[in-house]
């Protein structure tokens, strides 16, 4: 079977036979189409889905990203995907869920071998040239410390050529990245591998491992940056430093070293 014929082929029907993990999409549920990945994991978590279980969608008709934006995506061109967590962490280092990830998915694309450095623009998303070709959104809720499920949303623009005008000039693809197709099952196989790596070394080391892989790939790093507050008209300028113990972005200012949370602001660039 041709790569091009592969990479239409649904994820239900490939992905088992090229999975390697021992947890993380051993309970699959799959769909066609659906509203989001992230409400249908919280609904199977909430009946008892075991650690691991992967939701995976052809089509989203309501895909969203961080602070409420909406995620586009072509249907059965790319990733998109969640995955029910109940990880063995304190709830004040959930936000090292999100760095394992983001190291996971850069980890994966660079095992492609292409001649591309991805790149990590805090909090999540992974650059390639400077655009987006991944997104990530995590939602966690605290029945209490021994029953806490994180939702862990991807999507990962895999074969995708086109965008909406207004994400054309931002968002790339691994296949526009690359020239050529790419076989999503193997893909989302490999990627799963990584991660459940890199949550695993979270409580082997308390996240140091993947901090100082996380921060190898942070985009602007030593540079000045602005950050833009979630319906603030505010900003602040300093140069990024890195992240603190817990994912929090470090950013030296005129006032001294401050730190912020993902939930909190975007970053630019200047």
């Amino acid at each position: 079977m041709s790569p091009e014929r592969a990479t239409l082929l649904p994820l239900a029907e490939t992905l088992p036979q090229h999975l390697h993990t021992r947890r993380l999409g051993r309970s699959l549920r799959t769909y066609d189409v659906i509203d989001s990945t992230n409400p249908t994991a919280t609904r199977w978590a909430h009946e008892g889905a075991p650690h691991g279980s992967l939701v995976i969608a052809e089509q989203q008709t309501a895909g969203r990203g961080r602070q409420g934006r909406t995620w586009h995506a072509a249907t059965g061109q790319n990733l998109l995907f969640s995955l029910v967590l109940r990880p063995d962490l304190p709830p004040t280092h959930f936000n090292l869920i999100t760095l394992a990830a983001s190291v996971a998915v850069a980890e994966t694309i660079a095992s492609l071998g292409a001649p591309f450095f991805p790149q990590i623009k805090w909090p999540n998303d992974i650059l390639l040239d400077s655009q987006k070709c991944c997104g990530m959104l995590l939602e966690s809720s605290l029945a209490s410390e021994r029953d806490a499920v994180v939702v862990l949303g991807i999507g990962l623009n895999v074969n995708q050529r086109d965008f909406p005008d207004e994400l054309d000039a931002t968002a790339t693809s691994l296949c526009l990245q690359t020239g050529r197709p790419l076989q999503r099952a193997p893909l989302l196989a490999s990627l799963l591998t990584h991660l459940e790596n890199d949550l695993d070394s979270l409580a082997d080391d308390q996240g140091a491992a993947v901090r100082q892989a996380y921060t190898k790939r942070l985009a602007g790093l030593g540079k000045f940056i602005t950050l833009r507050f979630a319906g603030r008209t505010d900003t602040v300028t300093g140069r990024l430093l890195g992240i603190d113990d817990l994912g929090a972005l470090r950013l030296e200012t005129a006032e001294g070293i401050q730190l912020f949370h993902a939930g909190e602001v975007t970053t630019h660039a200047l």
